[in-house]
Formats: C-alpha cells, structure tokens, sequence
C-alpha cells in the first residue's frame, strides 16, 4: 500500500513528519533497523482441515465476536526515518474502523487528539488551537501518525483480535517445531470465489473444499496468523501478492485484565488474557509501533461522542 507509494517518491524530499509526531516527538530506544522476516512459516506442513486448526480458529472465532471495543491508556513508541514518538497516550477503539488518540504531553497536557468515526476524521493540535477534519483516506494514519494501515486494521490489532481478511480462503497449516500453529489465509481466483460465496464471513475459513494450496498465499497475498500452544495469537504476517511483507505483528505478555465497571463495560473482562505488548513492524514503510498497554477495559460499545470533536469553543462564540 503506502510502502509502494514510498518507493515511487524516492526522488523526492523526506516525508516531513507530521504534527502529531512533532508536538511530542522525542527520541527512543528503538531504532529503525528491522530484524529478519520470515515469510514462510517452518516445520510440519499438515492438511489443512486438520483438527488442530480447527479446534483453534473456532476458539478464535469467539474472541473475536467477543472483543469489539476498548478504552485504555499506553506508551506507544514509533520509529521510522525522520521521526520518533515515544509517549503515553489514551486509546479508545471499536470494529470495524473507529479509533482516538490522545497524545499527553509533559504533566499529561493534551498535545494532540485523533479521532476518526469510520468514515471521517478529526485532528486537534493543542499548539495552534485548530481542527483539521475530512474523509479518512488510505493513507490517513500514516500522514498524521505514522503508523502505515488502515483504521480497521489498526483497530483489529490494539484489540489483540484481527479477523482474517474478508475474502480470504484457509489456504495452508503448519506445526512449528516450538509447538506453534501456523495458518496461513490467500486471496482465492474468482471461480473460487464464487464457489464459496457466503453471507456468513467466517464460513469459508471453515469449508475444506474452498481452500487452496498454501503457495497461493506467496502468490495473491493473504495472512499468516501464528497461535501458541495454548491457542493465543503471538504473531501475525500481512503479504502482498507475490510474498512481499506488508506488515507483521507480535502479541507479547498476555495478562488477564482486572474486572473493572463503567459505561458500557465488558462484564465478562474478568479473567480474560490479552497481549499487554503489541509491536508493529511495516518494512514496506521501514517504520514501526509499539504500543505497552498500562490499562485496558473491554466494552460492548462506545459513546459516539469519543470518535467525533466539537468545534473548538472560540469558533463556536465566533458564530
């Protein structure tokens, strides 16, 4: 996506870092340099209607149906050439696309706040006082944050819960020598396609006859979700087609979260484990995000109010 973008502006001057990175930009221990990626996953390679995988994408199945929104406070740390972040910030998220930062600034000042509702978004930058709003582009998060996704990418992945892209067919499964299972969803040809339409979006990662050979994962593109032996995801691998990695994520520290109450709060958050470290790698971009999670509380759903700024209370007297 934008990695591609970057590569054809090679030539041009370096991307200048956006405000919300320059109110609070300071620098971090993480460097730019990216560790080796693996693209295919090792060991066993088993069929692809095995048990295992079965018993686990079911599992997984109900987390995600279970896991739509949150409110919490973390430190996220962003790298990339040109920029540094590294400071707190209050995250609200909920599927499929909404999100809001809090950027805090020394003595937890508001530096900058963005909230997007799914189809537009809002940017506050405390040092002039203004709003910037529009229609989310593609490219959104990356101009004003840094972090190369789209919203609902980015949402399904601070939920500790991205579902295997709409569209996509289970197209291989391997048993990593460390006990890891690894299953790996393609983007399937259009006769395939139409042979496992549904209205169900879960139902083709389930149907045996609509998978494909694990190849076609390196040649359309697709995901790799990597789930430890107690059936945690600990990785997750975004290729695009001909097996370029587009990005790659590690579910670190799993914890339970403590039962908590207030609006719209998750009642059955007691005892659930969630990554508590989430790190984000976009080689494409040479850029990444660490988000080290301090609270999070688990909702049914969220004030639209979070998503959506008021204007600021000068141009409200000034009409």
């Amino acid at each position: 996506m934008l990695g591609q973008n970057i590569r054809r502006e090679g030539g041009r001057k370096k991307v200048r870092v956006a405000l919300l990175c320059l109110s609070v930009a300071f620098a971090i221990g993480c460097g730019t340099s990216m560790r080796p990626l693996e693209i295919v996953p090792a060991g066993t390679l088993l069929q692809v209607d095995d048990p295992r995988a079965e018993k686990v994408l079911r599992d997984y199945q109900v987390q995600v149906e279970s896991r739509r929104a949150l409110r919490g406070s973390a430190r996220v740390a962003l790298a990339g050439e040109g920029f540094a972040l590294n400071r707190p910030q209050r995250i609200a998220v909920e599927r499929p696309a909404r999100l809001r930062f809090e950027i805090l600034a020394v003595f937890d000042q508001i530096a900058a706040i963005l909230a997007t509702d799914g189809e537009r978004f809002d940017f506050y930058d405390a040092s002039t006082g203004e709003i910037q709003r529009g229609r989310i582009r593609s490219t959104l998060l990356w101009d004003i944050a840094k972090i190369d996704l789209a919203p609902e990418e980015l949402v399904g992945l601070l939920l500790g819960a991205p579902m295997p892209e709409p569209g996509t067919h289970r197209a291989g499964v391997w048993l990593e020598p460390d006990g890891r299972l690894a299953l790996a969803f393609a983007w399937p040809t259009a006769s395939l396609e139409i042979a496992c339409a549904s209205d169900d979006p879960w139902s083709v990662f389930f149907v045996p006859t609509c998978s494909l050979s694990e190849q076609t994962v390196l040649d359309m593109g697709g995901q790799l979700f990597f789930f430890d032996q107690d059936g945690k995801l600990v990785e997750l691998r975004v290729l695009e087609p001909g097996g370029e990695m587009r990005y790659r994520v590690h579910f670190e520290q799993y914890e339970a979260l403590a039962a908590t109450a207030g609006e719209g709060q998750d009642e059955g958050q007691s005892g659930v484990v969630f990554p508590k470290r989430i790190l984000l790698e976009s080689p494409m971009a040479q850029s990444s995000a660490r988000f080290e999670w301090k609270r999070v509380m688990l909702a049914d759903d969220l004030s639209d109010r979070l998503f959506q700024l008021p204007e600021p209370r000068r141009a409200r007297q000034g009409g």
